[in-house]
């Protein structure tokens, strides 16, 4: 299925972004360059090295590829995501100028802010430290135009309660096995938070596909099983 998304106004937009991420481990060191427009629900992230693939948030909706078709994708994040959504959900306030630093159990963030902006994200997990530089320029597009140049394809097996499930992840990582689709990452509150998805067996099932908690906090637990209660 193809998705067409119109716009009724022609809207232009201040704000575009050039964001360089670097991620260090025993292994080295990782650089990746970015351009991110963003207009209100909408989201188009150019990545430009080492690699280039396209990745983009229609409101609810993530799609990723390397041409003009992209697909269908589970939640996809970059830190300055995170870091907004982890400030919201803890409702910190981080509206004065300095370095806030936050530590989770198996995590932690460290954000920079400058004249009231993010500018600088550090994460770290385990052995492994992502740090997002965010430079700001000022300059008008438009987001209609963006992604006019794209078909997004929403042809995927999975029911749509599936995809719903990103709400829960401050962020997470899918791994693919045999007859079988594993989303790891943390909930809001920062807590480790693993699903299952399969053809098997699980806690509810949805369409031709079960779901399975494999790890989860008990408020998380909970607000997915009431989420999930009619299946």
């Amino acid at each position: 299925m193809l998705t067409v998304f119109c716009f009724s106004t022609h809207l232009f937009s201040d704000g575009y972004y050039v964001r360089m991420v670097y991620e260090t481990s025993k292994a080295g060191t990782f650089m990746r360059s970015e351009e991110v427009y963003e207009s209100g629900d909408y989201k188009i992230v150019f990545v430009t090295s080492p690699e280039n693939f396209v990745w983009v948030r229609l409101k609810d909706k993530y799609y990723i590829g390397d041409s003009n078709v992209l697909l269908r994708s589970f939640q996809i994040k970059d830190l300055a995501d995170i870091a907004y959504e982890y400030v919201k959900a803890k409702r910190l306030d981080i509206t004065k100028d300095g370095v806030y630093k936050f530590n989770e159990e198996s995590f932690s963030l460290e954000i920079f802010v400058v004249s009231g902006e993010i500018m600088r994200v550090v994460r770290t997990v385990a052995d492994v430290t992502t740090t997002m530089y965010i430079n700001k320029f000022p300059k008008q597009f438009d987001i209609r135009s963006l992604l006019a140049k794209y078909k997004f394809v929403d042809d995927t097996p999975f029911p749509e309660e599936i995809y719903s499930l990103s709400k829960f992840f401050l962020w997470a990582t899918t791994s693919q096995g045999k007859d079988l689709i594993r989303i790891s990452g943390y909930d809001k509150n920062g807590k480790v938070l693993e699903l299952e998805i399969n053809k098997t067996s699980g806690d509810f099932k949805v369409g031709n596909y079960y779901i399975k908690i494999l790890k989860a906090s008990e408020a998380t637990a909970r607000e997915i099983k009431n989420a999930l209660r009619n299946y």
